[in-house]
């Protein structure tokens, strides 16, 4: 099964989450982003046996709790290739989040770091797909949009797919930090 790992702040994203979910449709995106809530991601998804599933989970909440809800700072929207996403300011604690979720998952499961874990670009994923042309005709259509200028890190999700395709997670825990 794969898993993926994000802070969940849709709530906080609405006007950029209804007009991207609309310039998806006009595009016409084989695979929608919008399948889960607006997330900032902290890991690369990954892969690990159905049967160490329960454990992981357990151990990505515990990293959770050890964390106080904090601040992250946007930088803006960019578009890089096959990507069009809302990219974060790294700061201590999202850096201490990640390096210790990669820590626990190598150590105890041998999830192998991948080459973006290395310098990981926290962000929220708005289009994705293999069409350079299609995630850059959402981008222009995008147009002016208010997003904020900082997140509010307090609530975590945890997603599963059988097969790692996008569209294809689905979250199967929310984890609130007051």
């Amino acid at each position: 099964m794969y898993v993926w790992i994000g802070i969940n702040v849709d709530s906080q994203l609405t006007e950029i989450k209804k007009k991207a979910y609309e310039v998806e449709k006009k595009v016409g995106f084989k695979n929608s982003n919008f399948t889960l809530p607006l997330h900032i991601s902290l890991k690369i998804s990954f892969s690990i046996e159905n049967d160490l599933f329960d454990d992981v989970k357990a151990d990505i909440i515990n990293i959770f709790d050890e964390f106080e809800p904090f601040y992250i700072n946007v930088h803006g929207i960019e578009f890089e290739n096959t990507i069009c996403w809302i990219r974060m300011v790294r700061n201590l604690s999202l850096d201490g989040l990640h390096d210790r979720l990669n820590c626990v998952l190598l150590e105890k499961y041998g999830v192998p770091l991948h080459e973006y874990d290395m310098d990981y670009k926290f962000h929220t994923t708005l289009f994705m797909d293999n069409d350079f042309a299609k995630v850059n005709e959402a981008y222009g259509k995008l147009g002016r949009v208010n997003i904020p200028s900082e997140l509010l890190a307090n609530s975590f999700v945890i997603g599963t797919s059988k097969s790692g395709e996008l569209g294809t997670y689905k979250v199967v825990y929310e984890h609130k930090n007051n």
